[in-house]
């Protein structure tokens, strides 16, 4: 069972918005969701309207001045997120230790890596819309195709979890033709053999004998084998879906 928390503190008239759909009342719900989301968190997340937020909203005006003369130093975003942690006093050493190191690594890396961590948070979680949004961010801004197949290769996965299986199979070519990794190649073949039902039954247990010996040549270390495979699969799932047109 997990931890009960209740919100003894004084609440806030005004909540503290985040993010779209959610908005913070008290101290403990800033430090929940702090906690909580420590990849996704944006260092211009702690900024003068959090400040001010703590003092008028939530009488918190010790900690707030010791914010303001931390951006003014220009702390970091890490060294903000340890001072409202610690003042809550709701974790202990061993968990304020992992979530501090996830902050420091979350700044050592660009906005754009940043973009694709966030999405795949949001993709585990199951937040679809969101996961979407993060990883069009990240293919906005970043020119490496090896990064560019990866972030395609997750977006795949975004609308197959949806069964939206046609811009899944785009979405996994795409990933394959810029990061020429073979689990995209894959997961087209999937994509394809799915889309909008358009494979018949018959069609559907060929595809299977073909996964099947797909998978043989690839354990048997059959490169060669594996990319004529990879074709064969790739015909047989043109030549039905011309057919079901």
């Amino acid at each position: 069972m997990g931890r009960i928390w209740l919100c003894e503190d004084q609440m806030a008239r005004r909540p503290l918005m985040v993010n779209a759909g959610i908005s913070l009342y008290s101290f403990e719900e800033l430090c929940y969701y702090l906690y909580q989301n420590v990849e996704s968190v944006e260092e211009s997340f702690f900024n003068e309207l959090l400040c001010q937020w703590l003092a008028e909203e939530l009488d918190r005006q010790e900690l707030s001045q010791q914010l303001l003369e931390g951006l003014e130093q220009e702390k970091s975003g890490c060294w903000c997120l340890e001072q409202i942690l610690n003042e809550g006093g709701f974790y202990n050493i061993e968990q304020m230790n992992a979530v501090l190191q996830i902050a420091e690594s979350m700044e050592k890396k660009t906005p754009v890596q940043r973009a694709k961590l966030r999405g795949d948070r949001f993709l585990k979680s199951a937040k679809y819309q969101e996961a979407l949004l993060e990883y069009l961010k990240a293919l906005e801004q970043e020119s490496d195709l090896f990064f560019q197949g990866q972030v395609w290769h997750n977006l795949g996965i975004v609308y197959a979890r949806q069964f939206l299986f046609a811009p899944a199979a785009e979405c996994f070519k795409r990933a394959y033709e810029t990061g020429q990794q073979t689990e995209s190649s894959e997961a087209y073949l999937l994509a394809l053999a799915y889309r909008d039902g358009q494979v018949p039954d018959q069609g559907g247990e060929k595809m299977k004998n073909l996964l099947e010996k797909l998978q043989e040549k690839k354990e048997a270390g059959d490169r060669g084998g594996y990319e004529e495979k990879i074709e064969e699969m790739l015909q047989e799932l043109r030549t039905e879906y011309r057919k079901s047109e």
